[in-house]
């Protein structure tokens, strides 16, 4: 009973952070949603932050899926298709948590505590995003001995364009209207689409071979 409660005090808040946000988010409003006594957080979570720490940990489920997925297909398939599978999946996370974390990231102390006290990987790596740019970098670097990226490739960066411009997009897309997408920035208001092209595009630098560095 007492794992199902907590799974229910996470969903519970999950939701409420998703419509209000966490600065406007309550253990009291959590509490009604999860149809429990607001008291009984606490016997799961030491504090709001913890919870809301662990909160984040869960809404990242469906990009760790993606991750392990990446990591399984090494030498499988072409790494531009890998890398656009990977970067629709990262569209969608960073499309759902943006609006949750940006309270989080205007408040300096609230945004320490959050990442020192985030849940650690099971090899004990620092938490928050660094373990999405490490998942990239590790497959991009078995690709590379792989023999199906360039010696001379530079795995952290392949990573954080990737990565970096998956960001973007999400952002734009909650900010900016389809039509202005298509019209003002350029980009196609398909995620799909425009993952597909952000693959081809990061490929297409790393092919080139005058890009190679000196």
């Amino acid at each position: 009973m007492s794992g199902s409660m907590r799974v229910r005090i996470l969903a519970a808040a999950v939701s409420v952070m998703r419509e209000r946000g966490v600065a406007n988010t309550t253990t009291k409003e959590i509490a009604r949603v999860a149809g429990v006594a607001e008291g009984s957080i606490y016997n799961h979570f030491a504090d709001k932050t913890e919870l809301v720490a662990a909160s984040m940990a869960e809404v990242a489920g469906g990009i760790r899926d993606a991750l392990t997925r990446l990591s399984e297909r090494v030498g499988q398939n072409s790494v531009e298709d890998n890398l656009a599978e990977l970067a629709e999946a990262q569209i969608a996370f960073f499309t759902d948590v943006l609006p949750i974390t940006g309270a989080v990231l205007g408040d300096r102390d609230l945004c320490a505590r959050s990442r020192d006290r985030a849940p650690e990987s099971p090899g004990g790596s620092p938490p928050g995003p660094v373990l999405s740019h490490a998942a990239v970098i590790a497959y991009l670097e078995a690709e590379r001995g792989a023999g199906r990226l360039a010696t001379w490739a530079r795995p952290p960066y392949l990573a954080a364009l990737l990565i970096g411009a998956c960001q973007q997009y999400a952002l734009l897309r909650l900010l900016t209207p389809p039509e202005a997408m298509t019209e003002v920035a350029g980009l196609p208001a398909d995620p799909a689409e425009y993952a597909r092209q952000v693959a081809h595009t990061v490929m297409a630098g790393h092919h080139a071979r005058r890009a190679r560095p000196r």
